[in-house]
């Protein structure tokens, strides 16, 4: 069985749900296949947003911080000129969740638990084969958001 997508996101951390969402939003037809069974992540990741990346939706979740770094420079941003001159402490746990959510909302259809076994490209797009063997992807587009050892990036 084949399913079909303009675009094939790999990888279901912060890049590739935001990818995700936001070429929803412009109409275009995306899907992600994501080798873990669900959002929770192991270990300590990303711990926050900086203030041109927040949205309303992360700052309820979030602890606002109005000093940032660069090294070891300490630089308060409260006349940065932007709606929020802010930035926001919020572990990626949290950051992943409040995306999978919005992807949820838009529809986004999500593979879960499978990952990517190989890929084909030809002239007219890419053929996707996930584990499990019982369904492949095709898709105009293939985009590899998992990581520094993606198969796609190889």
């Amino acid at each position: 069985m084949t399913e079909e997508h303009a675009v094939v996101i790999v990888g279901a951390g912060p890049t590739g749900l935001v990818l995700a969402g936001e070429l929803a939003l412009a109409g275009i037809d995306v899907a992600i296949v994501e080798r873990r069974p669900d959002q929770e992540l192991a270990g300590s990741r990303a711990g926050g947003l900086s203030s041109r990346t927040l949205e309303d939706r992360f700052l309820a979740q979030g602890q606002v911080a109005q000093v940032t770094g660069f090294a070891v420079t300490r630089l308060d941003i409260s006349d940065f000129p932007t709606r929020h001159n802010y930035g926001l402490a919020l572990r990626q746990k949290h950051i992943e969740r409040i995306l999978a959510g919005w992807i949820d909302e838009l529809a986004v259809p999500v593979h879960r638990g499978r990952e990517l076994k190989g890929f084909v490209q030809d002239d007219a797009g890419v053929t996707i084969e996930l584990s499990g063997g019982e369904k492949t992807l095709r898709a105009g587009y293939l985009v590899g958001c998992d990581g520094g050892r993606s198969l796609v990036r190889k």
